[in-house]
């Protein structure tokens, strides 16, 4: 039995890509296979429909369902004004919100969520003094607003889980090694990659009644060419492989078992946590 019998999760984004009409598995895939594998009925969404349905027929698991939802759309709302204790509060009431609708369609379907992995990784290579104001809404975009509106579509289901049935839900955030380190030409990557940390921080305080939020924070994978000269990138591969651990090319089967045991029940006590996979890298940044 795995350790993730039972459970049903959400995986969201970096799922893979088409390349000449062949699919590409990414982090996003890999870590739904890992978590089907360990019992789990998954459902994964990527931002294009296209790529999510790629990776459900590419993996060919009996226990990954593909979904569809605009994570990028901006949500509608209104409010309503109540009165509780003699004091007057306000609700928030969506009215369009693909990703609360997304989540309403999985417990419809399923009953429960017991854990959310988002992993939505969006890159561009900049010098600071060139960044226009277009290529910093893109990196947010793409970075930050499905990992924000996830969040929310998830809250008030994980904590009438709780109450219901006195289960506690997982959320693991992936983000980059960046966010604590910095990188070369890429401030506003690097900046969204660290807003990823302090978000793991604050919703782990938040859902602290009801779900443990965790994140890890990786190192370039190893098979993944890196942006700029030859000769710059040879350094930036120096530096992530002479670690202690040495010449260890960092590969997504070095990921998906931590990720798949903050998502189990085991890891119920470990919240508010950001954990580096990265070889060793941040040792050597250290010094």
């Amino acid at each position: 039995m795995g350790i993730m019998e039972g459970k049903i999760a959400l995986v969201a984004g970096n799922l893979g890509k088409l390349k000449n009409d062949k699919f590409i598995l990414d982090l996003g895939g890999y870590i739904a296979k890992y978590l089907a594998d360990e019992g789990a009925n998954v459902i994964v969404i990527d931002l294009e429909e296209g790529i999510t349905k790629s990776c459900v027929k590419h993996l060919g698991h009996t226990k990954i369902k593909a979904k569809t939802c605009d994570l990028l759309k901006d949500r509608a709302y209104e409010t309503k004004n109540f009165e509780e204790d003699g004091r007057v509060k306000t609700d928030v009431i969506w009215t369009d919100s693909p990703a609360h609708t997304l989540i309403k369609e999985i417990i419809d379907e399923y009953g429960k969520l017991d854990a959310l992995v988002t992993n939505f990784d969006y890159y561009e290579k900049e010098k600071i003094l060139d960044i226009t104001e277009e290529s910093y809404a893109k990196m947010r975009e793409l970075n930050v607003i499905p990992v924000f509106h996830l969040l929310a579509a998830v809250r008030e289901q994980f904590s009438a889980q709780t109450k219901t049935t006195g289960s506690f839900a997982k959320v693991v955030i992936l983000t980059n090694m960046v966010g604590k380190a910095g990188l070369n030409m890429a401030a506003v990557y690097s900046a969204f990659k660290a807003s990823m940390i302090g978000l793991t921080k604050n919703t782990a305080r938040e859902f602290g009644r009801f779900a443990s939020v965790n994140a890890v924070a990786m190192a370039p994978l190893g098979g993944k060419s890196m942006q700029g000269p030859k000769e710059r990138a040879k350094k930036v591969f120096a530096l992530i492989t002479s670690t202690a651990m040495g010449n260890l090319s960092i590969m997504p089967e070095h990921i998906t078992p931590l990720v798949g045991f903050l998502c189990s029940d085991g890891a119920a006590a470990i919240t508010g946590q950001t954990i580096s996979i990265d070889g060793g890298l941040w040792l050597k940044l250290e010094q």
